[in-house]
């Protein structure tokens, strides 16, 4: 099978200008070419994925002959070898050593852990509802950046979040460029310096500093849990020989987590209420919801499954705005995908961003519609046209507690809060690491009286 080649590459960088300055048309526009496209992130040749079927192959179905690709190799040194991120324990092939990673700490984040936390990501919240006022303006990306810090350490580290948040809004203040420098660019200009590395490995050890600490005193007390995370990763043990993680290698799941996490209140939430704001009918169905099952009163785990239509809207919004844009793989065996044969070490490439974007899969995939996840309008739907959070054995560990953590920030604001546009700004998303939103700024409106 012949793989067409994405049109205007460049000498010495191929695509790569594409990749800094319109990456997401760039993605979003290659389906066009073929379910296969090569392309060059400087002189050596990537393939792009578009088609869902062989996403699917590559996730799932051939999962284990597949390892982390380059986005991984940049992104590990300056962040550390987490879980998410293959690893290699002696006689063990990658796979193997991530299933056997992941049943180890897979219990930090049991649907009961996350139902002990509602009730403080509900207080962190009302914390910072408590500094709005009718007519303030707001920028709400930055505004719910700091409250994901907020929640995510109080989830993560429990008792010991002030310092972790404070640590963790330092690390968000560098991360975004220069690490997708790294992941981008091409490889003859991985010794040159990126602007705000330095910066950003200051920031990191702080945060890694303040987890440290936080670790020393669950080590100090280990009967001490209040539902975080870290709590359990001190607990956790290998199941074939019985044996703990290291401090160092808690430090490092923690820093990923961290900074994965802050993704989800940080970026999705305020496209949320952006959508809202520009389509009243789904505005008013998801405020009508809330009033009939909060009753006015705080979000607790028992209403979370009923809130549908708020589930539906998240859902949406994720598709039209996935905080994880763009993944790679590396092939560790040949891989014959779709009739192309893949040499062992061929770097492939997907955007979640672009899947969810694909008029093949997703009818009107520009236009706002929660209604898009109705169990059977959603029937037809490839298995890989929707991922938000990845899929097959290495789907993000953290799923679960990200949709908990939005929807209850979503109904405590929504409860109380009109957000309404202000005119003549635009928002736009910026894709470097992540997917992040620009200048929603947005005008404080209340719907109830506090309580």
């Amino acid at each position: 099978m012949t793989v067409p080649k994405a049109p205007a590459a460049l000498p010495l960088i191929g695509h790569g200008a594409h990749l800094w300055f319109r990456p997401m048309d760039f993605m979003a526009g290659a389906y066009e070419l073929g379910p296969l496209v090569r392309f060059r992130p400087g002189r050596t040749v990537s393939y792009l994925i578009t088609d869902p079927g062989l996403l699917h192959q590559v996730l799932v179905t051939e999962a284990r002959y597949v390892a982390k690709g380059r986005l991984t190799d940049s992104a590990g040194p300056q962040i550390g070898v987490s879980l998410v991120m293959d690893m290699s324990f002696e006689g063990m092939t990658l796979f193997a050593s991530h299933r056997r990673h992941r049943r180890a700490v897979q219990p930090a984040f049991h649907p009961h852990r996350l139902a002990a936390r509602t009730d403080a990501v509900v207080r962190a919240t009302r914390d910072r509802l408590a500094d709005w006022w009718p007519g303030r303006r707001l920028r709400l990306e930055r505004e719910l950046l700091a409250l994901s810090n907020e929640v995510n350490a109080r989830a993560f580290c429990g008792g010991s979040a002030t310092a972790v948040a404070r640590a963790l809004s330092g690390v968000q203040a560098h991360l975004n460029r220069g690490l997708y420098w790294r992941s981008v660019a091409p490889r003859w200009t991985d010794g040159l310096p990126v602007p705000g590395t330095g910066g950003f490995r200051r920031a990191r050890d702080r945060l890694r500093t303040a987890i440290r600490d936080a670790l020393g005193e669950r080590r100090a007390h280990p009967g001490y849990d209040e539902g975080d995370v870290l709590s359990a990763l001190a607990r956790a043990r290998y199941a074939d020989d019985g044996s703990g993680l290291g401090d160092e290698q808690i430090c490092r799941e923690m820093v990923f987590y961290l900074i994965a996490a802050a993704h989800g209140i940080g970026d999705v939430l305020p496209w949320v209420f952006h959508e809202l704001a520009a389509h009243p009918d789904a505005e008013r169905r998801l405020h009508q919801e809330l009033d009939d099952v909060l009753a006015g009163g705080p979000v607790t785990p028992e209403h979370l499954p009923r809130l549908e239509y708020t589930r539906r809207t998240l859902l949406e919004t994720l598709r039209l705005y996935p905080p994880v844009w763009l993944l790679a793989r590396r092939t560790v065996d040949a891989l014959d995908l779709g009739g192309t044969v893949l040499p062992a070490g061929t770097e492939l490439v997907f955007s979640p961003y672009a899947m969810h974007r694909h008029p093949h899969h997703h009818a009107a995939p520009l236009r706002f519609d929660p209604d898009r996840w109705l169990p059977d309008r959603r029937a037809g739907l490839p298995p890989c046209a929707y991922v938000p959070f990845g899929t097959g054995p290495r789907k993000c560990i953290g799923d679960r507690l990200s949709m908990h953590q939005m929807l209850t920030v979503v109904a405590t604001i929504a409860s109380r809060w009109r957000l309404r546009p202000v005119p003549g700004v635009r928002a736009y998303p910026s894709a470097r690491v992540f997917l992040s939103p620009r200048s929603v700024e947005m005008v404080c409106e209340p719907r109830l009286t506090r309580r």
